[in-house]
């Protein structure tokens, strides 16, 4: 009989201590866990995403997504984290949009954290948040001294207690204590070879201004090695230039642009080994940079507060999650789906100037064929399509091939065209091919062919792989890679085609993929047309005729129409 109590008793114990040894609602915090997750990986792909970025309701998707979190699971750990991460992507949100309404949401949104959370370990953040943003945004002194008071009396001991303060400290306070690092991005490392050791010298600083894009030049007679930090109060981006001096000729005075996104440009020997430059914003949506070689240059792309308006009518249109739509079996990119119209049309003639281009064994220089068939191209655009065109050149001038781009960007152009004629060492070789951006050539041809146009080696085109990962991670996360695709495979197919009757025997090289600087940021569908081989003595005289260079347009025209009606806007049946 005691033996008998004995292993009741035994089985007893073991019960309660696996009672209290198992989470008092373990699928409860799981499943609220998973969903956190979820939500910050939505954010997280959201913020790679150049397009999206871009529209509102993605990041109020995100949003939603962190606000089931804690209306579902309100008493997990993780409905605390959900709370204070919602306010932070209203507060990030309004660094694209600039719209007051987001800061006032994420305002309300650190008072629920920090009221419902006060033990939470971010709770003191939440209202040094208050704090600077009633006084960054909101120029609100007295609701940031009310968050101040609550901070120093409920957390009198925190970090942030003491950052707030400085925030209110007088007027006559150092600058310093201001300023705050947003971001900061690692070093562009161009090169590992000896030259990149090597003291470079900034030797020039330009700029071209349009519309709601500026790009800032710095030049350099070595390959740049950069870092990259936004500071805001006020707000700037600033460059340092490593291992770098600052040549005697750079003025030394602000450079002015005052265009509604920089205000002015400024440049210093900052340190022995590094120049900084220093951009004051006045308003900016985001900014991409990356280092040019051959000349070496840094290149800075700035994109300001002026498209805010056309953005806000397609915004309208956009559903708060789009889905992957599809018509007749194809998948339909987001700007299929907006139905949006291609009004202007960028055409850019290859070369120019002191730049011939390939050069035929006749003599026929690359620069002239280009601009003669990118002026009766431009004529069939303006005429049957009814869109405007932007020249990227218009007569016999050297336009650099970062400027080309930007030409594009800045005149808002919908479709970049850049036309060209091919060559080889080979006489032989001849045919059609058409080529979208690529960090990876299609073959080694196609590496030749980018390394011309871009008039640099093979080897330094390898190099800049490391260097622009980034930015075509972005643009592979996007609908501009399909995009060019298809316009890629509909100007191809139409050379094919079309020029089969006027040649009699078209070698059809297909569409191809390589790197070029003219292509580079175009935020646009984006192609270059190689439509013949002056290399080639045959294809080099059909070139000389105006009979061939017309149909050459002809058949560019056909692909680019084709193109352009294939984004019609289509309705699936009911």
């Amino acid at each position: 009989m005691i033996r008998g109590r004995s292993s009741i008793a035994a089985f007893v114990a073991c019960a309660i201590l696996l009672f209290l040894a198992v989470p008092a609602h373990p699928s409860y915090d799981t499943e609220a866990g998973r969903m956190y997750t979820v939500a910050s990986e939505r954010l997280a792909q959201l913020r790679k995403s150049r397009t999206k970025k871009k529209y509102r309701s993605y990041w109020i998707d995100c949003i939603r997504t962190f606000e089931l979190v804690e209306k579902k699971y309100p008493k997990s750990p993780r409905a605390a984290d959900a709370c204070f991460d919602r306010a932070g992507v209203y507060e990030e949100l309004y660094q694209y949009n600039r719209a007051v309404r987001e800061i006032d949401h994420a305002l309300k949104g650190y008072r629920t954290f920090q009221s419902s959370y006060p033990r939470h370990p971010k709770a003191p953040e939440a209202l040094f948040r208050i704090v600077d943003l009633s006084l960054d945004v909101k120029k609100d002194k007295a609701a940031a001294a009310d968050a101040l008071a609550t901070l120093s009396k409920a957390y009198p001991k925190s970090p942030w207690t003491d950052k707030a303060k400085a925030l209110l400290a007088p007027v006559h306070r150092t600058p310093q204590a201001r300023e705050t690092v947003i971001r900061k991005k690692p070093a562009a490392v161009t090169s590992t070879s000896a030259e990149a050791q090597r003291e470079g010298v900034v030797q020039n600083i330009r700029y071209w201004s349009g519309g709601a894009y500026t790009r800032i030049v710095i030049d350099q007679n070595n390959p740049v090695k950069f870092q990259a930090i936004e500071l805001k109060h006020p707000d700037r981006l600033v460059f340092d230039i490593l291992n770098a001096k600052l040549d005697s000729s750079v003025d030394k005075d602000p450079l002015p642009v005052n265009d509604g996104i920089l205000r002015q440009v400024r440049a210093s020997q900052y340190a022995q080994d590094t120049v900084r430059v220093v951009l004051d914003l006045a308003s900016m949506k985001n900014y991409v940079a990356f280092p040019l070689h051959d000349p070496e240059r840094l290149v800075i792309d700035v994109t300001g507060e002026g498209e805010a308006g056309a953005e806000a009518e397609q915004e309208k249109t956009v559903p708060s999650t789009p889905g992957a739509a599809h018509y007749a079996g194809e998948r339909l990119s987001l700007s299929r789906q907006l139905g949006l119209k291609i009004k202007t049309i960028a055409i850019d003639a290859g070369h120019g100037g002191h730049d011939p281009g390939a050069i035929g064994k006749g003599g026929l220089k690359e620069k002239d064929v280009t601009l003669d068939i990118a002026r009766r191209l431009a004529v069939l655009v303006k005429e049957r399509l009814d869109c405007k065109v932007i020249m990227t050149r218009d007569s016999d001038v050297y336009i650099p091939l970062e400027e080309r781009p930007f030409i594009a960007k800045s005149k808002r152009a919908d479709l970049f065209v850049s036309v060209h004629v091919n060559a080889s060492p080979r006489r032989a070789v001849r045919g059609i091919e058409t080529y979208i951006q690529s960090l990876r050539a299609s073959d080694r041809e196609a590496m030749a062919t980018a390394a011309r146009e871009n008039a640099m080696s093979t080897k330094k085109l390898s190099q800049l792989k490391s260097e622009l990962d980034r930015i075509f991670a972005d643009l592979t996360r996007d609908d501009k890679l399909e995009e060019s695709l298809q316009l890629a495979h509909a100007v191809q197919g139409s050379l094919v085609d079309t020029m089969k009757p006027v040649k009699g025997r078209v070698v059809n090289l297909g569409v191809k993929r390589a790197f070029f600087y003219v292509l580079i940021n175009t935020e646009m569908p984006s192609i270059l047309a190689e439509v013949g081989f002056i290399s080639n003595p045959e294809e080099e005289k059909l070139l000389r005729t105006g009979s061939y260079r017309q149909a050459v347009a002809e058949a560019l025209f056909e692909g680019i129409k084709k193109y352009v009606e294939s984004r019609a806007p289509m309705t699936a049946g009911i």
